[in-house]
């Protein structure tokens, strides 16, 4: 009898283990609740960049302004020119216009541009084009290409500005090199870059080729070797290239670069043409 009083004790106190045993690998499988995590602050939205049309102009009028730079010996002397008015396109021709232009003329580049292209630099400069490049897109266009003194005036304003803000340099304003991006950037991205007359990107992002050729000013004492048709006249700076002062050198707007029509570097291009005279229907 107490053998089995044994036995029956021992059997309830194993069954009793085992269910507290149960019980506590049922809880073991539970997650235990966490708390909740501290949300990150989601980080601003990158701030869009202005609407641009390629294909918009702005309007420079007729007048005099300030031509040249007596400090260097190409850009002198300082003298007032009066142009007639005219449009010049407010921003650099893009790959996206280009490329239309390509397709739809049939027209063979002399430049590499397409090595460039990629769809998301649509609104990017077009460079790596030939002087002749910039001009038969621009006839396709109905448009030209403007004068080294027309590209000045439109850069500098009347009071012939160092940059197209002004005569004090201000680093960032501009996709020069002290801008830190070191490449091309979608045309209009630098709106501190803007010239009196609104148009932009002047100064940085790509030089621009002009339908002049190099030639010496009215009144020049230089005789430059390079002086006559060979070479077509550049203007402005870009993204590889200092804009501010450095080292006692500096740039400015009067500054002018030639090459043989048929190089292609960094060189970009827009349009011009001629505003209709006052009072002409």
């Amino acid at each position: 009898m107490k053998r089995l009083n044994w036995l029956r004790c021992t059997l309830i106190a194993l069954i009793g283990f085992f269910v507290l045993l149960q019980a506590g690998c049922q809880k073991s499988e539970t997650p235990a609740p966490t708390a909740p995590a501290e949300e990150t602050p989601a980080a601003p939205a990158a701030k869009a960049p202005s609407k641009t049309d390629p294909g918009e102009m702005v309007l420079v009028p007729a007048g005099e302004f300030i031509l040249g730079y007596d400090k260097e010996a190409a850009s002198a002397p300082e003298q007032k020119m009066f142009l007639p008015a005219y449009y010049i396109d407010k921003y650099e021709v893009t790959m996206a216009q280009y490329m239309k232009f390509v397709v739809e003329s049939g027209y063979m580049a002399q430049g590499k541009w397409r090595e460039l292209w990629a769809p998301e630099k649509a609104d990017f400069p077009v460079t790596l084009i030939t002087w002749k490049d910039a001009v038969e897109y621009a006839k396709w266009a109905g448009k030209r290409l403007p004068t080294e003194f027309e590209w000045e005036k439109a850069a500098r304003g009347e009071k012939g500005f160092r940059y197209p803000w002004g005569n004090e340099w201000e680093a960032g304003r501009a996709n020069t090199y002290e801008a830190g991006l070191r490449d091309l950037a979608a045309v209009g991205s630098y709106q501190g870059d803007v010239s009196p007359y609104g148009a932009m990107d002047m100064l940085g992002n790509a030089i621009e080729w002009t339908a002049s050729n190099y030639q010496g000013y009215k009144g020049t004492k230089a005789k430059a070797k390079e002086f006559g048709d060979n070479f077509r006249v550049l203007r402005g700076c870009d993204y590889v290239h200092y804009g501010g002062p450095r080292q006692g050198a500096q740039f400015h707007l009067a500054y002018r670069a030639y090459y043989l029509p048929d190089a292609h570097f960094n060189f970009s291009f827009r349009c011009a043409k001629d505003a209709p005279a006052a009072g002409a229907k």
